[in-house]
């Protein structure tokens, strides 16, 4: 269908918005809190290091946004290091908890901030073990176990895929570290007692710090990181409703970090530069709001979900010729994903041309992950398996507070004239 067909059908609609399907990239800021960053912006202008009183209400409102975070989070506040984002977040994890000739486990379908960063590290000389998913997109703890040296460092793995919404089996893996933990263990010679015999004494060694990549999951998932025995676990407050530019890391109080940001030393010396107060006000309402609609809408957003899915499979909306079963792929498992994560490949599209066909017919979706945009295929559905097509004609639609059934019944009517 040309594009001047599909603004006709767009228009005949009588749809008077656009529909926006691509909340894993970004997500509109909700309404609650606009609100608090707006009267932030105007009242708290002070420098959060300054001692004078605007700096000092500035300090005191960062640290109450941090408090609240942590309530949500079940973890203490100065586990928090506030940052610019996902992606410093995840940087300052395996870059901070990095050591020489250390050994680092991660996977082949992780976001490109944990995957570029440690291939960086692989270049500095440290061996890396990239741990392929089965054909559903999930890592077995298996394969972790087996991965595991006596100088492993660090284990990064992400919680939910931002492209085909798979959620890994994150509690299982940190109790098999933790169990790690309570194996590895050092014989060193204890000096000679007076009988003669050599005795030895056991020497605990900590555990290879365990990172979460959560960005994902805190709409639909319980990211408490005592719950998921988790060392370092990254935020990002526009995947969730909140404010773009400010992120979080979680740092378990036992675990070392170096900063890779240096200055002033804020953020307890983690991150320097200063804070971002109103942002925080945002991201901490952003979180309050996640944690009390996390149940009703992550069963709402399934029952949506599982209704594209049906249309698929039945072929009542997507196409009516009985060979279409065929030519649709289902990227990830469907039972352990997230309900907010449509990801599909149809044999013989343009994947981009595809998307600005929906686009001019007024739905906004994407591809790939939107850090990858513009490469050929998607790495992380080409670790699957399947059809060489499956990589370069995925699509991902991923539904949000604002969408609505209407909107499912609209993509599947366009997408089946897309199609034709």
């Amino acid at each position: 269908m040309s594009i001047k067909n599909l603004k006709l059908m767009a228009r005949g609609s009588k749809r008077k918005s656009r529909i926006y399907l691509d909340y894993a990239s970004s997500t509109p800021i909700a309404p609650e809190v606009l609100k608090v960053i707006q009267k932030a912006e105007k009242e708290v202008f002070g420098n959060p290091s300054s001692i004078h009183k605007e700096g000092v209400l500035a300090k005191k409102l960062l640290e109450e946004s941090r408090v609240k975070i942590a309530r949500s989070l079940e973890c203490r506040a100065e586990e928090l290091v506030f940052t610019s984002g996902g992606t410093e977040s995840n940087n300052m994890a395996i870059f901070g908890a990095f050591t020489d000739d250390a050994h680092v486990i991660t996977t082949a379908i992780e976001h490109s901030s944990v995957l570029e960063p440690i291939r960086e590290l692989e270049k500095r000389g440290a061996a890396v073990t990239y741990l392929k998913p089965n054909s559903e997109g999930l890592i077995n703890p298996e394969d972790v176990k087996k991965a595991l040296r006596q100088e492993t460092a660090l284990v990064s793995i992400q919680y939910a895929n931002s492209e085909i919404g798979v959620v890994q089996p994150i509690l299982k893996i940190g109790k098999l570290l933790s169990d790690f933990q309570n194996q590895r263990e050092l014989q060193k010679p204890k000096q000679k007692p007076k009988t003669g015999r050599q005795t030895t004494f056991k020497l605990k060694v900590a555990k290879p710090v365990f990172h979460v990549d959560a960005s994902q999951a805190p709409m639909y998932l319980n990211c408490s990181p005592s719950h998921l025995s988790a060392d370092l676990v990254t935020f990002d407050a526009h995947k969730m409703y909140g404010p773009k530019g400010i992120g979080l890391l979680y740092k378990r109080r036992n675990v070392n970090l170096s900063p890779i940001i240096f200055g002033g030393g804020q953020e307890n010396e983690l991150r320097s530069g200063t804070e971002n107060t109103s942002a925080a006000m945002g991201f901490a309402k952003a979180f309050e709001l996640s944690v009390a609609l996390r149940e009703k809408e992550s069963e709402r957003l399934k029952k949506l979900a599982d209704y594209f899915y049906l249309l698929i499979r039945t072929n009542k909306r997507i196409d009516e010729d009985s060979e279409m079963t065929k030519r649709v792929v289902i990227n990830g498992s469907l039972e352990k994903r997230l309900p907010c994560n449509i990801n599909i490949s149809i044999e013989g599209i343009n994947a981009e041309f595809f998307v600005l066909q929906l686009d001019a017919a007024g739905i906004a979706c994407s591809t790939k992950s939107s850090c990858e945009e513009g490469k050929e295929e998607s790495y992380v559905i080409k670790s699957l398996g399947g059809p060489k097509w499956r990589a370069k004609c995925a699509l991902r639609f991923s539904l949000g507070r604002y969408t609505q059934k209407s909107d499912i019944d609209y993509l599947a009517r366009v997408l089946k004239n897309c199609i034709r």
